[in-house]
């Protein structure tokens, strides 16, 4: 019977050794990914002041799911990162770097969302983004850089739905709807949960040209696009990984031009996303400075990577070598594994002052593969015991030559 008082918020959730060792193992491999296309690292805050995020991201966004609070000792509204991208804009403002800027995030997020699957109010984001370049082969490098990441990481079955929001722009300009263009990309952006009638609907709402745009959107819908696009498409080396989609209109409202989202089959929502938003800074800066980013969804990337087979769980802990010791030999043990440490080696020694047996279960429970025996007549011979637990191979060696390990060791 598992104590509810004890299970974190709803939408966020505990990840125990192995789940956290996955996690790492995938945000490194991310990382260097990042780091091989030039990007560098910035951090910042958590928390931002509301004023900041306040107007980015849209109606619904800033209504229902930013977390926004106001503490007791202060006058201010402060609020939670509802993504890495606004931030970024307020950091850029701020310091003002040489582009073109090529930065890299990993960093937590917070939306208060429905929890579902895939979906969460406190996850992690990895984002890449290039501020300064307003041509297509940056928009190019994104995409490259994304799916270069996936296939990475295992997901060979992933690819990019990809559109731009100027498509879009000019259809709705076409039925001379220009002024409610947001509203209709917003509406549009929910063709993958409501379907083609359930958007219709949506539209009928706020216009008496949904049809019309309905009908433009799978007629001829290539004829829209503006010539960057083509460049883009053209830049990106995968091109097989790609799908065009006018339908794709991604719900944030600082978009303008290239967007895409990073879909898996058989799971119900992207994994990744991003595109092109030139607008975004200037709310900063006062003036226009082009920029274009990625963001990868970690945990939904974990979830589904683990429901398909890509991602196993097969490792309990980062030890590679476990100091088990027999009869009074604690104190000679406690220095050897200090010596291990030295030489470089991941190392877990009893520190609950268990007998032989106990100390074992325990190493066998973690699945420890390499083990160091500390018995009293080795030591009278200035040895120890090192023994592989899959090959159950043993061999003697000299306590003045433990590195000596290292070269048994995977």
């Amino acid at each position: 019977m598992i104590d509810r008082s004890l299970l974190p918020p709803k939408g966020t959730k505990d990840l125990p050794p192995e789940l956290a060792i996955l996690f790492e193992e995938i945000v490194s491999k991310i990382e260097e990914k990042f780091k091989e296309y030039g990007f560098d690292p910035v951090i910042t805050p958590i928390v931002e002041y509301w004023e900041i995020l306040k107007g980015k991201y849209g109606e619904e966004a800033e209504k229902k799911e930013i977390w926004r609070f106001k503490i007791p000792q202060s006058k201010k509204w402060y609020a939670l990162k509802y993504d890495q991208t606004v931030p970024l804009a307020r950091f850029f403002a701020r310091f003002q770097p040489k582009l073109p800027f090529k930065r890299y995030v990993i960093d937590r997020t917070y939306r208060y969302d429905e929890p579902q699957k895939g979906r969460y109010r406190e996850f992690w984001q990895a984002d890449a983004d290039i501020v300064g370049s307003k041509y297509p082969e940056a928009d190019a490098e994104i995409i490259n850089l994304m799916i270069d990441i996936y296939d990475s990481l295992g997901f060979k079955d992933s690819y990019i739905r990809i559109s731009d929001r100027r498509a879009l722009e000019n259809i709705v300009k076409e039925v001379d709807e220009k002024e409610k263009f947001l509203e209709i990309a917003r509406i549009i952006d929910k063709w993958d949960k409501i379907g083609k009638e359930g958007v219709l609907s949506e539209l009928k709402k706020i216009t008496n040209k949904a049809e019309k745009i309905i009908e433009k959107l799978e007629e001829n819908p290539e004829e829209y696009y503006p010539k960057e696009f083509l460049e883009i498409i053209d830049l990106v080396e995968n091109k097989n990984r790609l799908s065009i989609d006018i339908k794709l209109a991604r719900g944030f409202d600082y978009y303008t031009g290239m967007i895409y989202e990073v879909w898996m089959k058989d799971f119900n929502r992207a994994i990744g996303g991003g595109g092109r938003y030139d607008n975004l800074i200037k709310t900063f800066v006062g003036k226009e400075i082009p920029a274009v980013g990625g963001s990868i969804g970690i945990n939904p990337l974990i979830d589904v990577g683990l429901e398909k087979g890509i991602f196993r769980i097969n490792r309990k802990t980062y030890t590679k070598v476990a100091v088990v010791y027999i009869g009074n030999t604690f104190r000679e043990a406690w220095n050897i594994a200090n010596k291990l440490r030295k030489a470089g080696l991941y190392v877990y020694i009893d520190l609950m002052r268990r007998n032989f047996k106990k100390q074992m279960d325990y190493v066998v429970e973690k699945d420890v593969r390499y083990l160091i025996i500390v018995g009293e007549v080795d030591l009278k011979e200035n040895k120890v015991t090192f023994q592989d637990r899959k090959t159950h191979e043993k061999i003697k060696i000299e306590i003045d030559n433990l590195e000596k390990i290292k070269e048994f060791i995977d």
